[in-house]
């Protein structure tokens, strides 16, 4: 990529993907966190993506969300005007754990966390949803109503563990942003069952098997025009430094509180930024909003 100056012992600082937009043939975008905070569109994305398009760029959305991504397509995403024609592929950790399941739980039972979800990944499936964790043959951990808490969870972890009950987590990421609030999302869960010892399959992001999967789509392109963005550095970073291609950092989505001075500021601190990145993978920069 062309040579960005570092400021403050922090890796580059992006304004805008002109700077850059000539160095990648593909981008891997995320999208809660990246294209829409779980409301709107950040300012600026549609505009984006427009241009991306008009440049020839491939575009490949790889998202956690455990839902199948033909469902969010033309649904969440496609209402917020986040429409087909502004990416070539959409890849959620819900379409591999759809393909998953089909191969290792036909037939089983299975139990979600949040009884009224319709959950896509199931659909097609031969499956069976219970809702008593007893019954179950295994956990897929799908969505958690907004609103809940770890300690809502506890008694059926518990109990789960106590039965050791295989534990299919379809959303690595701990905590999701919606507006300006944090909600808790299951990777939560599936951390804490793995601590105490449960058997936990993850699947998605930082996970390399779902960056080999969109990989596989783009026809194996050369890595070094490949191009990952995301705002988490538990998933996002960290999967794209071992997959091997270049990423930047979204410093504006579930990290931008603590990366402030202080909530009225509109910049990052660089101080904040070196305490943030100690012991996770250094991004290749830090992109101040998916823009131009």
């Amino acid at each position: 990529m062309t040579a960005l100056a570092k400021t403050h012992d922090i890796p580059p600082i992006i304004e805008g993907l002109a700077q850059v937009i000539d160095d990648y043939d593909c981008f891997f975008l995320d999208v809660w966190g990246v294209l829409h905070d779980g409301i709107k569109p950040y300012e600026g994305v549609i505009d984006t993506l427009k241009t991306l398009q008009a440049a020839g760029k491939q575009v490949l959305l790889l998202s956690n969300s455990p839902c199948l991504s033909a469902e969010i397509a033309v649904g969440k995403v496609g209402r917020m005007g986040l429409t087909p024609d502004l990416y070539n592929f959409f890849l959620t950790s819900g379409d591999a754990s759809h393909t998953y399941m089909k191969t290792h739980y036909d037939g089983k039972k299975v139990y979600a966390f949040w009884d009224d979800e319709n959950v896509s990944a199931f659909e097609g499936l031969n499956l069976t949803r219970v809702f008593d964790i007893r019954e179950a043959d295994f956990i897929f951990a799908s969505l958690l109503e907004h609103g809940t808490a770890f300690n809502d969870y506890e008694d059926v972890l518990s109990l789960a563990l106590q039965q050791k009950k295989p534990f299919l987590c379809g959303n690595p990421d701990r905590v999701v942003g919606f507006g300006a609030d944090m909600h808790l999302c299951v990777g939560t869960l599936a951390e804490w069952y793995e601590k105490n010892g449960g058997d936990v399959m993850w699947i998605g992001k930082p996970y390399p098997a779902l960056y080999e999967q969109a990989w596989t789509m783009l026809g194996k392109a050369d890595k070094s025009k490949l191009l990952a963005i995301g705002d988490s550095l538990v998933t996002d970073v960290a999967g794209a430094t071992n997959f091997g291609c270049d990423v930047f950092w979204n410093v504006t989505g579930i990290h931008w509180e603590e990366l402030k001075r202080d909530h009225a500021a509109t910049r990052i601190d660089p101080a904040r930024v070196v305490q943030a990145l100690k012991g996770h993978s250094v991004p290749t920069g830090l992109l101040h909003g998916f823009k131009m």
